[in-house]
């Protein structure tokens, strides 16, 4: 009876054994096999993932460079000189230099003391047109303007006249470097155009040169 007992003990033990060693090793097999796939798959979502949003911050930065509008003109110091009477000039030039190709003045010209300086201004009247020169003869202020003779073809370098209208001239140069009550002025270095909007047109183009001692 004993031996049959230990025989009995001895095949559950060989079974015990076994199935110990099956477990293991399909707990191995399934560990093998699992986890390779596991980790490729989640290796390629997070590329993916990782890819997706690159192209999207790509089209997103490109956008707004694409959409963004061309930059408007600007004015020059250049484009504040005036052509009259086939004679193009401006601030800075001396008025003894270019009078006698303006054509016939509109009245004499006249001189008054400088509310600045003292200094001794001289102004001169043409058909649409009136300068104003220090006493050596430099021009500081063009005004082109009916408002005193009417006539004359004073325009801008750029073709602006009493004819254009405000919105002409922002078309070219954009908007103003500031505005004074209501009118646009558009500036470079020391040099300036006011605007003076009219009925239809304007009233009035005046350049100044800051620079220039009056």
């Amino acid at each position: 009876m004993k031996k049959k007992i230990v025989l009995i003990a001895a095949f559950a033990a060989l079974c015990l054994a076994s199935c110990g060693d099956s477990n293991s090793s399909k707990s191995g097999d399934s560990t093998a096999a699992t986890t390779p796939a596991a980790v490729q798959s989640a290796a390629e979502n997070t590329a993916d993932s990782t890819a997706a949003p690159a192209e999207s911050t790509a089209d997103s930065t490109a956008e707004p460079a694409d959409s963004t509008p061309a930059a408007a003109g600007s004015f020059t110091a250049a484009a504040a000189k005036v052509a009259y009477n086939g004679t193009t000039f401006g601030t800075g030039d001396n008025i003894n230099d270019i009078k006698a190709s303006l054509g016939t003045e509109a009245a004499p010209a006249s001189q008054a003391p400088s509310c600045l300086s003292g200094n001794t201004i001289n102004e001169y009247y043409f058909a649409g047109m009136t300068l104003q020169a220090n006493d050596a003869g430099i021009i500081f202020s063009i005004e082109l303007t009916q408002a005193l003779y009417a006539g004359g073809d004073a325009a801008t370098a750029d073709g602006f006249s009493l004819a254009s209208s405000v919105d002409d001239v922002k078309a070219k140069y954009g908007e103003p470097t500031e505005t004074k009550g209501t009118s646009p002025v558009y500036t470079e270095g020391t040099v300036s155009m006011q605007l003076i909007a009219g009925g239809s047109g304007l009233d009035s183009i005046w350049i100044t040169d800051s620079s220039i001692e009056n």
